[in-house]
């Protein structure tokens, strides 16, 4: 596979969110699914694609911190945020995922930061950065549940129904949180444990 790696084009836009959407549908990486591309308005990013035979692949963005800990878990230094990652299901195991890790580290540097921070709640993903030796920095429970009741009636008073409320916590208090809330456990809206790992430069 000759695969190139180059910078974001606004051409790219329909191609690289059909890409998006497939990679979406097959990752629990997400929370949501889009239907515009972001544009990290206000902050510095890269946006690259990975196109083989002409045709995109594979994508990877950063968003950067414009102060330490903006974005970022770690605030020892103004870092970056890897905001989207994936590749094609058909480009398994031809050594992708790191070449777009690569272009992104060197666009990273290129611009005078020196780490990267990755974030999932997929567990391939998670096996993945396992694997090439990423450190992690931090994990927290990702989670949907039923309000409780004098929430519940609150809101109502302002006319507001809520359906679930989605919330986040340390893994030493999720058994205290699954006891204390109706968590939604169907899917796709099942709690994810979500692992952050780091790659300074």
């Amino acid at each position: 596979m000759d695969v190139e790696i180059r910078e974001y084009r606004p051409e790219d836009e329909e191609e690289w969110m059909r890409v998006h959407a497939v990679i979406l549908s097959i990752s629990h990486s997400w929370n949501y699914s889009i239907q515009e591309r972001p544009d990290y308005k206000g902050f510095e990013s890269t946006r690259l694609v990975a196109l083989d035979g002409g045709k995109i692949v594979g994508l990877i963005d950063t968003q950067f911190d414009n102060e330490p800990g903006e974005i970022c878990l770690l605030d020892d230094s103004r870092g970056g945020y890897v905001t989207e990652f994936g590749r094609l299901p058909e480009h398994a195991h031809l050594g992708l995922g790191p070449k777009l890790m690569d272009a992104a580290k060197n666009a990273a540097e290129a611009k005078g930061f020196s780490r990267l921070e990755y974030w999932s709640q997929d567990r391939k993903a998670q096996r993945f950065y396992g694997r090439l030796g990423l450190k992690e920095i931090g994990r927290h429970y990702r989670f949907r549940f039923k309000p409780p009741k004098e929430v519940d009636a609150l809101l109502l008073k302002d006319c507001v129904g809520i359906e679930y409320m989605y919330g986040a916590c340390v893994p030493e208090e999720w058994p205290l949180v699954k006891k204390k809330y109706e968590i939604i456990q169907k899917h796709p809206l099942e709690p994810h444990l979500c692992i952050g790992y780091e790659v300074r430069f």
